[in-house]
């Protein structure tokens, strides 16, 4: 593996100080904003999502609508969150937690050793990429390309409703349907939109999926139609046919995909483009974005609006729902992956500063990288990880990029681990 040699100490802690992601009230310490947005928990102490730090200690948390405190966030669950910020740090009022699906996998294409690739489960397909993390509750899955067809998984990330998931964290709950229902008695859960609805057989699909919704209990608000956004529970699991077997279906977010604001609420999410553009809008996470003469376009242009592109928007809400940009930042996933023993620390703040590696690469770590604690030798990970808790002699495995303007190594993830 390539191993590019940073130059100069001092550029990489300039980038501390001055890299963040675009927020809520404008980028660097500036006035304080209330603010509505989306993104990945990348780090503890208190709350990192977006580049921001939120003070959680007055915030309302819920879990897949249940209530729920910071010590039971983690790294690469997606959030939706209410509050303010100054671009750099705020204060959350309530933090909402929800998973994409918790499943039955079909497939699973990631080779031996591998990182990226994807899964099917329950009719989703599953991109993964080298920052998608990993948990399991399974003893002998220590990796995503351990995970096989029967087992069941938890997925969160950002969908679009039609079947297709990036993955930001992978958990395995169990090793099959009969396991997971010991604990879980409601069943295997996913979601999405209502397509090719036959009343009359009682079936319908999500994604790839076809759902057979015979027997099932269906919530008395729920009018079945096809476009309805929509939560299925299974107890059955997939039957002979291939057919998934509901015991229930339910409304999920109103019936709507994505965050649907008022008009001239201001918004910010992070994350993966789901629909391409099409010369006036894309989608990301069922949220529609629209793109105007008067969108600034960051270290991209719209030829780069694809899908699977990770990009970071602000803008404001219009009367149809639509988010009309304001500015759009194209996120750098990493090219290159690093592992290597600490050797020296510098911390600019709880999860910002500089690590220098044994062969003497400097790694800048930013409030937007993912910090995650994975050793499991000995010890318990921590799961409040941060900059802040990094030692010197731990062993780390990074995924970083190259900065275009000072040829310095930025983390996109940090990963301690077991040597």
């Amino acid at each position: 593996m390539n191993i590019i040699k940073l130059t100069k100490v001092a550029g990489a802690i300039a980038i501390v100080l001055g890299l963040t992601a675009c927020g809520g009230g404008g980028s660097g310490g500036g006035n304080t904003a209330s603010t509505a947005s989306v993104g990945t928990i990348t780090g503890f102490g208190s709350v990192f999502i977006n580049g921001v730090e939120y003070e959680t200690d007055t915030a309302n948390i819920m879990i897949d609508g249940m209530a729920a405190t910071e010590s039971d966030l983690a790294v690469g669950m997606v959030a939706e969150i209410d509050g303010s910020d100054n671009g750099t740090s705020g204060r959350a009022l309530s933090i909402d937690i929800s998973d994409e699906l918790e499943g039955i996998v079909q497939s699973n294409s990631i080779a031996p050793m591998g990182n990226s690739g994807t899964m099917v489960i329950m009719g989703q397909t599953v991109t993964i990429n080298a920052n998608t993390l990993f948990e399991s509750d399974v003893a002998g899955i220590t990796g995503i390309d351990q995970i096989v067809a029967g087992n069941i998984v938890e997925v969160s990330g950002y969908g679009d409703g039609t079947g297709s998931v990036f993955a930001t964290l992978i958990d395995v709950k169990a090793v099959d349907l009969a396991t997971y229902l010991i604990d879980e008695s409601d069943g295997v859960e996913v979601k999405g939109i209502v397509s090719s609805l036959d009343a009359g057989a009682m079936t319908f699909s999500l994604g790839a999926m076809p759902v057979s919704y015979a027997g099932a209990m269906i919530d008395n608000d729920v009018a079945l139609a096809d476009g309805l956004y929509v939560e299925v529970k299974s107890v059955a699991g997939i039957d002979g046919t291939g057919t998934l077997v509901a015991s229930k279906v339910e409304l999920e977010d109103d019936g709507v995909k994505g965050h649907q604001g008022d008009e001239d609420e201001d918004f910010e999410i992070k994350g993966v483009i789901s629909t391409a553009y099409d010369g006036t809008s894309f989608g990301m996470d069922g949220t529609v974005v629209l793109v105007t003469d008067n969108t600034g376009l960051d270290d991209g242009n719209t030829g780069d609006l694809i899908v699977g592109a990770m990009v970071e928007v602000e803008g404001t809400f219009n009367a149809d729902g639509q988010l009309v940009a304001d500015e759009i930042g194209f996120e750098n996933e990493g090219d290159t992956e690093l592992e290597s023993t600490v050797t020296d620390i510098v911390l600019t703040g709880v999860n910002s500063g500089t690590v220098t590696l044994q062969d003497g690469s400097v790694i800048v770590i930013t409030n937007s990288t993912i910090m995650k604690d994975s050793r499991d030798v000995g010890m318990m990970p921590d799961t409040q990880f941060n900059l802040q808790a990094l030692a010197v002699g731990d062993f780390v495995e990074v995924n970083l990029y190259t900065d275009s303007v000072s040829g310095d190594l930025v983390a996109v993830k940090l990963e301690r681990d077991d040597p």
